[in-house]
C-alpha cells in the first residue's frame, strides 16, 4: 500500500512539473515575434566616423547584444532575423574615431514601435555624438517612388519610419 501511494505521489508530481514547464514554454513563446534587429555602417556612412563598441536590443535575447573586448570594436554589420522578444529599449556605445570619445545612447523603445513588430526591422544609424532609430515596415516602395527621408539606405526599397530620437511621420506606437 506504501509502495503504491509513492507511485501515486511521484506521478503526481512528475505530471505537475511537466504541465509547469509547458506553461513556462508556452508563455515564452508568446512573447516571440518574428521581426528582424540589423544595421549597416557601410551603407549607412557612419563606419566612416564610428567605431561600435556594444549594442543590445532589449536584455532577453543574446543573439541582438554584443560587447567588444576592452579597446577593440565591433563590426559595421549585423541581421539577425527570426522569432525574438520585441525589445524594450536600444543601447549603443560607440568609440568617435577622431576624438577618441565613447558615446552611449539608451532609448526606450516602449510607445515608439508598432504594436504588432511581425515582419518589421529595427536599424539604427550613428551620425555624429546621435543615434536615430528607425523601424522598417515590410511595404516595399512603388518602382520610381521617392525614396523615404530616412538616413538608412533601407528607405530606398521600404516605408522606414524614425522612432528616435523623433516620431518623424511615424502613425504612431504601441
Amino acid at each position: 500500500m506504501k509502495t503504491l501511494r509513492q507511485t501515486f505521489t511521484r506521478w503526481l508530481a512528475l505530471a505537475g512539473l511537466l504541465l509547469a514547464m509547458a506553461g513556462c514554454a508556452t508563455g515564452q513563446s508568446a512573447k516571440l515575434v518574428n521581426h528582424s534587429f540589423n544595421f549597416d555602417g557601410w551603407k549607412d556612412g557612419w563606419q566612416k566616423t564610428a567605431q561600435l563598441i556594444e549594442y543590445s536590443y532589449g536584455d532577453q535575447d543574446a543573439s541582438v547584444r554584443r560587447k567588444a573586448p576592452e579597446g577593440d570594436f565591433l563590426g559595421y554589420q549585423s541581421d539577425v532575423t527570426g522569432p525574438m522578444p520585441v525589445g524594450e529599449f536600444l543601447n549603443v556605445r560607440w568609440r568617435m574615431k577622431a576624438t577618441g570619445d565613447v558615446v552611449e545612447q539608451r532609448v526606450d523603445l516602449r510607445g515608439r514601435l508598432p504594436a504588432n513588430m511581425a515582419n518589421h526591422a529595427l536599424t539604427f544609424v550613428i551620425e555624429d555624438r546621435q543615434l536615430y532609430v528607425f523601424v522598417v515596415t515590410p511595404r516595399e516602395l512603388p518602382t520610381g517612388a521617392e525614396r523615404s527621408p530616412a538616413k538608412t539606405w533601407r528607405g530606398k526599397y521600404n516605408l522606414v519610419y524614425e522612432v528616435y530620437p523623433t516620431l518623424a511621420g511615424y502613425p504612431g506606437g504601441q
